[in-house]
Order: structure tokens, then sequence, then C-alpha cells
């Protein structure tokens, strides 16, 4: 069946990418992610690994065929939000950050707009529009892959924060301590913050 074999091939892609992202955090001679340089192995197994389990999480959530007992327009009104905002959110994450800094080049410290609120605000996104992807389809292949996703991406920001911290040194730390790895109530406090400065300014 289809299903199965997208399944298959997006496991296999998401324990690969897993084992070699823990590697790099376990052996200290061995930088994966960020990769090393510009079109080196690292780059190019990193990105087709990781290409290929988003889409076998895109495919895998229509070709399901053992849907969630939720014949109800609640999972749309849940799940379409979450698909439409958060890919709306991960891509302006992504261009903030710049192309450079995305593909794991040291192109600056970024720590304002999103950031402010969470150091990988493009991950938290890009989870919510995967468990909104699954829920629009009710599907809990799609539920797995996109909890699959979190803990990818909670290997990329480790691997990442190693490499930052290198780069960076205080002042990456010090923004360690300021906004979260991915949201608490750091980023809420934040949030509410500057909703109140904003509402001051307009009753001016």
């Amino acid at each position: 069946m289809p299903v199965l074999l997208v399944t298959a091939i997006g496991a296999a892609a998401a324990f690969a990418l897993a084992a070699l992202l823990v590697a790099a955090l376990v052996r200290r001679d061995f930088q994966f992610w960020p990769p090393p340089t510009t079109g080196s192995w690292q780059e190019n197994v990193f990105w087709a690994l990781f290409r290929i389990y988003c889409g076998a999480l895109i495919l895998v959530a229509p070709l399901d065929p053992t849907l969630l007992a939720w014949d109800h327009w609640s999972r749309l009104a849940l799940g379409l939000p979450l698909l439409v905002i958060g890919t709306a959110t991960m891509l302006y994450g992504y261009g903030f950050l710049g192309l450079a800094n995305t593909y794991g080049r040291a192109e600056g410290l970024v720590t304002g707009g999103l950031y402010a609120y969470s150091r990988n605000p493009q991950y938290v996104a890009s989870v919510a529009a995967g468990f909104g992807w699954a829920l629009v389809f009710a599907s809990p292949l799609a539920l797995a892959f996109a909890f699959g996703l979190f803990v990818l991406y909670a290997l990329f920001a480790l691997n990442e924060e190693r490499w930052l911290l290198a780069q960076y040194g205080e002042a990456f730390a010090r923004y360690c301590e300021e906004a979260p790895r991915f949201l608490d109530l750091r980023s809420v406090a934040r949030a509410l913050a500057h909703l109140s400065r904003a509402r001051a300014i307009s009753e001016r």
C-alpha cells in the first residue's frame, strides 16, 4: 500500500537523521548540523533526509486509511488555523532570520522580532502547522509524524546551540537567558509587555 511505503521511507529518514544528530552531540569532533562547509556531505545529507521526512508527513495524511473517529467540522476549525498561521509564521521567521542563517551559516546573531519570544520560532510554527495538517485529515499517522518533527527540531536546536555559542560567545549565552528554546512563560510575559506598550502608544 502507498501509505505503508511513505511511512517506511519517512521513518527511515527520521531515524537516520536523528542518529546523525545524536552522534554529533556525543562526538565533539563530528559536526553534522549546522554543516561545517557549504556543499559538504553533511549539508547535502541533512537537507535530503529532512525534506524526505517533511514530504512523508505531507503525503501520509491524505493516504492514511485509519482516520481518527473525528468526522466533525471542529477538526477543521482547530486544524486549519494551526496550519495557516503556523505556515505563515514559519515562512516569516525564516525570512526574518535570513537565508544564510537558515542554512547554517554565521551571518549575525538574530534576537529581535519573533526571535525575542523564542530562540526557534520557526520550529515552533512548523510543528504547529504539522499538527494542523494532521488534524485537517484526522490522521493518526500524520500526528505521529508531527510529533517526530518536534523531536527532530529539538535535536536541531541542541546542535545549533553548541555551534552558536562557539560563534557568538557571551552574546548568545545572554540571549539564552532572555529567550526560551521554544516557548515558555517568558514568551507570554514578553508578548503581554509588547501589547501593553503598543496600547499605551496608541492611546497617546
